[in-house]
């Protein structure tokens, strides 16, 4: 977990974007303000870390505490104004025409009874700030300085959790704890600062440890039947993970394409179901389901053999950016024998350019324009639009998601040709497949007998 805690980490606690924040929104308070910087106070005198406006390329730059004016505002505890820099005493005068600066405020940042550094407020022009601007400004002082010394907070305990996370954190520093305690306190801290970025992480160790370790995942099929023949045509093989706490498995795929693991988990369920193909009767296909990216990562190609017994279901976790890209790599998979289908169709406007630009062999129906199809008849209009379509473009239509035998026979009434469903079979491991809607069915289980 190391890793992808210290990443975390990185993510949730940003101290400079804090002090970032506080010198855009001055800089837009201020109109007469060409830039805004923020100085942190220590014994060599004052480093400016943050800025914004015309002044970035000098971030580093330091002036000293007894002849600044930022110096001047932390010693009196004041707002201080410089309008002319030139002829201003108080001001570094050197540090200023460096910067470009030829008027000042600067407001004092306290923590406490302590000094922690300063907001300089700058413009090109001399006289540039009035009264109001003083003002605005004194009454922002305390606001100000508690986000900046908030900021500093976080930076330091940002430093002590990345050494947390890397197990770098001395014992004198941990007090006591073991690594095990450490960590928990790591933990603990990140989740108080961003639950999700927390989840994340947890997310992604489940996934890794799958993808290490692939006994963790199991595939189980549910049956396609051809309703002319009222028989088995083909298996779609579905990920199943034994781990606890239970997650439906399309909350596995998603967290994994949000987090970049989409395509190994993809291609490792890949990899199982296809190791089952010699054991499904012959003339039964296997249908697999994986994204876009697996398509153009190249690998899934090489893992689809025997080809000819495969259908490629088609899924998407994110948008498909370069349509001729995946045409090529999938006409190159088609020239081998694959088949393509199109899954969620009627589920939303992206199936339906899937189809529009990918030509697939099958349509497949979402179970949401399956479900009481017998009864609603503008989903009896749609499925006919899409029937009469996939006639004539050669594609094939399969309905998932069928609960009963009403929906079957209308679905089978409106020319659809293959359907699958808890009516028709659940899904199961290979030696449990039990058909008992489809007595005619080929499916056979392990021990030979008919299903």
């Amino acid at each position: 977990m190391g890793s992808d805690l210290t990443a975390a980490i990185g993510q949730t606690i940003d101290p400079l974007r804090l002090m970032q924040r506080v010198t855009d929104r001055t800089v837009e308070l201020i109109d007469a303000a060409d830039a805004v910087m923020v100085g942190l106070a220590d014994a060599l005198g004052i480093c400016y870390v943050v800025g914004t406006g015309q002044q970035l390329a000098h971030l580093g730059t330091r002036v000293g505490l007894d002849t600044s004016l930022s110096g001047l505002a932390i010693q009196s505890g004041q707002v201080e104004r410089a309008d002319d820099t030139e002829t201003d005493p108080r001001v570094d005068r050197e540090a200023c025409r460096r910067l470009g600066v030829a008027s000042l405020v600067c407001v004092p940042l306290r923590r406490g009874q302590d000094s922690i550094g300063v907001l300089a407020v700058n413009a090109h022009r001399p006289y540039a700030f009035n009264e109001g601007d003083v003002a605005t400004l004194t009454q922002l002082a305390d606001f100000i300085s508690v986000v900046v010394g908030s900021a500093c907070d976080l930076s330091r305990v940002k430093s002590q959790l990345l050494r947390m996370s890397q197990g770098t954190l001395d014992a004198a520093h941990l007090g006591g704890l073991g690594a095990a305690s450490a960590q928990a306190a790591t933990r603990y801290m990140v989740s108080v600062l961003n639950p999700d970025t927390l989840d994340q992480v947890d997310s992604g160790d489940r996934i890794r440890s799958v993808i290490d370790d692939p006994d963790m995942l199991s595939v189980v099929f549910q049956p396609i039947f051809d309703l002319q023949t009222n028989q088995v045509s083909a298996v779609e093989a579905l990920a199943r993970f034994e781990v606890a706490p239970y997650r439906a498995p399309n909350i596995w795929f998603d967290d994994a394409a949000r987090l970049g693991l989409g395509v190994e988990l993809e291609l490792l369920a890949a990899a199982k179901a296809v190791s089952y193909i010699d054991r499904l009767p012959e003339g039964v296909d296997l249908t697999i389901n994986a994204g876009p990216e697996a398509v153009l990562s190249g690998r899934l190609r090489k893992l689809l053999v025997p080809s000819s017994r495969i259908v490629l279901e088609l899924t998407e976790h994110t948008m498909v950016d370069d349509y001729p890209r995946l045409i090529s790599a999938l006409q190159s998979m088609r020239q081998a024998g694959i088949r393509v289908s199109i899954d969620d169709t009627g589920a939303g406007y992206s199936s339906l350019t899937h189809i529009l630009r990918l030509a697939p062999d099958f349509i497949k129906l979402d179970r949401d324009l399956v479900t009481g199809i017998d009864v609603d008849p503008v989903r009896r209009a749609l499925a006919a639009s899409l029937v009469t379509f996939a006639c004539g473009t050669g594609a094939q239509i399969i309905a998932e998601g069928v609960e009963d035998q009403a929906e079957l026979d209308t679905l089978r009434n409106l020319g659809v040709h293959f359907a699958q469903g808890y009516h028709l079979g659940h899904p199961a491991p290979i030696g449990a497949l039990a058909m008992r809607h489809a007595p005619s069915s080929k499916l056979h289980v392990l021990d030979g007998t008919t299903a």
